[in-house]
């Protein structure tokens, strides 16, 4: 199998590389005006899975802003999104 190289290279740094959900939700609000709209195509199966956090008062566009802003794994995203479910869990219960 032929291995493909590209003929420049790539440098690719994380936006953030302390992860801090406590600081996410402020920091999201902080630069809404700032942020652009941004139209996502995402396939319907995935629709579905972001849906199951409406369950949670999570809004759509914070699990797509979480994944986008932190570039981050399906592990990881797991772990940080359960975080914000508590985080917003306890917010609502307050």
């Amino acid at each position: 199998m032929k291995r493909y190289k590209l003929p420049f290279s790539i440098t690719l740094k994380r936006k953030y590389n302390e992860i801090n959900i406590e600081q996410f939700l402020p920091e999201r609000e902080e630069f809404k005006d700032h942020r652009e709209i941004t139209m996502i195509e995402i396939d319907n199966d995935v629709h579905i899975e972001i849906g199951k956090f409406k369950t949670f008062h999570i809004d759509h566009s914070e699990v797509v802003d979480l994944a986008l802003r932190f570039a981050i794994g399906k592990h990881e995203f797991r772990k940080l999104a359960a975080q914000l479910i508590d985080l917003k869990k306890n917010k609502i219960s307050i």
